[in-house]
């Protein structure tokens, strides 16, 4: 028995895989074990974790990959803001500082957890990361063929956008784009200004693009962007993030677009606020789709491949992501459930198996790990009372659903990714509208131009939604969204986009508990409306006092798990 280690950390979301004699096995981020979300630094939890749980040493571990190569991303930086005679001499001092706190200690830091001989560590191209991640959770089918990969990110190495081609467990760079020329800070900075956190608020933003006008692009497209497809520049002129730690935007773009616009400003749809961020979201979106698919048009007419992946932070777009699966030129496309960071942990572990034998890793699997909670232990009896066994669990949930409550789900091991996928998630009727609005509004406290996520029979989806065949294993973990049809039953809109869009998801586990529930109540309740069992501000939850602490700030009643239906004492 063999094992291979992949390691991301140090920006944001760090994290640790685990492949067993060349199948992925774990992943954990950090996050999970530390309880602070998006947990920085050396994951040094969740490898002390797995190091327990499989008695991992020098001796069984061919492998331990990190994402990226440490020093040339942060000389890259460097070499660029000396040459800017704005750069200020903050941004200089917060470059040295990350750099010194970063991953220059990353072996150091690893032999405090670990020892594992040196030529057995590996630091991977944090694109190439990226890219090969994607390919793990490629369809068989196309993985012996030829592969187009981009990578949409903020930067990593000193790389912005990347295209790959892949083929036999080779990756062939075909072009790279540099910082500061950046689609991911691009949209960061766009976060930024209409007060949001960076690498957190970005999906809020895109949430936002629909109920605005693309009063900007023309703008965008004249006076920020120079697109000559592959290579896009930006007037850095508009931006600070090359030159100051404080703020992504520059005085020139508060002199264009107006104060910044605070975040308590976007309560209310119907407020000036709110439809000046909505605008700027809508104009962001598209340019950022544009040079997407103009990308993505441009490596296929070079290449002749028309499968492609994507990955990379800019991938966690759906809207984007679904955009781009509707080039007719696209044969296919695959983005992995965790296209950013922390799933690039994956991508390192990828490239050391395939330099161990040649071959790359192939998944299927969405759910990693066991069942952290031990409904047999005396804590979880402390915290939790038995509400229905195994033999009647079924019917009570049935029951609860039905009469409109929400119910945590726990079954299993982790979601991979950022979105809860059925096994860490709150669950109620996608039909009762009242229930959704308290769901997305009371117990999450979600903004109101948030939508929340319907997961759902494959039959039921293809009845219901617009689905794209060329895309559809992106369907399993919500990577992609897709536009209701006419045939959506009416009690169902509540779990609809102001644009009619859903990122849905779609089940076909048969064992698994949602799927076995839908199929129990097809025709009464079709749909169920999934989002993450956590409160907002918090990691998904881990363990049993993650769920009893998360169920009662959130008020829930209920949780149902592999063993049986309990309630909070």
């Amino acid at each position: 028995m063999s094992f291979i280690l992949g390691v991301s950390g140090y920006f944001h979301d760090s994290s640790v895989c685990l492949l067993r004699d060349g199948k992925l096995i774990e992943f954990i981020k950090e996050e999970s074990l530390t309880r602070i979300k998006g947990t920085r630094g050396f994951p040094s939890r969740s490898l002390k974790f797995l190091i327990k749980k499989y008695n991992l040493k020098d001796n069984n571990v061919d492998y331990l990959a990190f994402y990226e190569k440490p020093l040339r991303g942060w000389a890259s930086n460097i070499h660029y803001s000396l040459a800017k005679p704005r750069t200020s001499f903050d941004l200089l001092r917060h470059q040295i500082k990350q750099f010194w706190a970063g991953p220059i200690h990353f072996v150091s830091e690893l032999k405090k957890t670990m020892r594992i001989s040196e030529h057995k560590l590996l630091f991977v191209p944090h694109h190439l990361s990226h890219a090969l991640s994607a390919l793990a959770f490629v369809n068989p089918e196309f993985q012996e063929k030829p592969l187009l990969n981009f990578v949409f990110d903020g930067v990593g190495d000193g790389n912005t956008t990347s295209i790959f081609e892949i083929q036999n467990s080779e990756a062939k760079l075909i072009f790279q784009q540099d910082y500061p020329h950046s689609l991911g800070l691009f949209y960061s900075a766009v976060t930024d200004y209409c007060g949001f956190l960076v690498n957190e608020g970005e999906y809020k933003l895109m949430a936002m693009a629909a109920f605005g006008s693309p009063k900007y692009y023309d703008f965008f497209k004249e006076n920020v962007f120079s697109i000559d497809v592959p290579n896009f520049t930006l007037d850095m002129s508009w931006f600070d993030y090359d030159k100051s730690p404080e703020r992504s935007y520059s005085n020139k773009w508060v002199e264009r677009f107006g104060p910044p616009i605070h975040e308590k400003e976007i309560g209310d749809t119907d407020s000036e606020g709110f439809q000046r961020a909505a605008n700027l979201a809508c104009s962001s979106q598209l340019i950022l789709e544009e040079v997407i698919n103009a990308s993505i048009i441009w490596g296929i007419k070079e290449t002749g491949i028309q499968d492609l992946t994507i990955s990379g932070g800019v991938a966690q777009n759906s809207l984007a992501m679904c955009s781009a699966g509707e080039i007719d030129e696209v044969n296919s496309l695959t983005i992995p459930p965790s296209p950013g960071d922390s799933g690039a942990a994956i991508g390192a572990a990828n490239f050391a198996k395939m330099l161990l034998d040649g071959r790359g890793i192939a998944c299927r699997e969405i759910y990693f790990g066991d069942s952290q909670i031990d409904t047999g232990k005396a804590i979880f009896a402390e915290l939790f009372a038995l509400e229905a066994g195994v033999k009647t669990m079924n019917e009570r949930f049935d029951d609860l659903i039905n009469s409109g409550e929400i119910v945590s789900c726990y079954f299993g091991g982790n979601e991979i990714g950022p979105r809860a996928l059925c096994n860490r998630s709150l669950i109620c009727s996608a039909n009762n509208k009242e229930t959704v609005s308290a769901l997305n509004s009371i117990v999450k406290k979600r903004e109101k131009f948030r939508p929340l996520a319907p997961v759902m029979l494959r039959s039921v989806a293809e009845k219901c939604f617009k689905l794209n065949p060329k895309v559809f294993d992106c369907y399993r973990w919500m990577a992609i969204t897709a536009v209701a049809r006419d045939e959506l039953p009416v009690e169902y809109e509540t779990i609809l986009h102001f644009d009619r869009t859903a990122r849905l998801q779609i089940i076909e586990d048969e064992k698994h508990p949602i799927y076995a529930f839908l199929c129990r109540n097809k025709g009464k309740i079709d749909m169920l409306v999934n989002t993450s069992f956590n409160v907002a501000g918090d990691p998904i939850v881990f363990d049993e006092f993650d769920c009893f602490m998360n169920m009662k700030r959130l008020g829930i009643n209920y949780m149902i798990t592999d063993s049986g239906l309990y309630s909070c004492k």
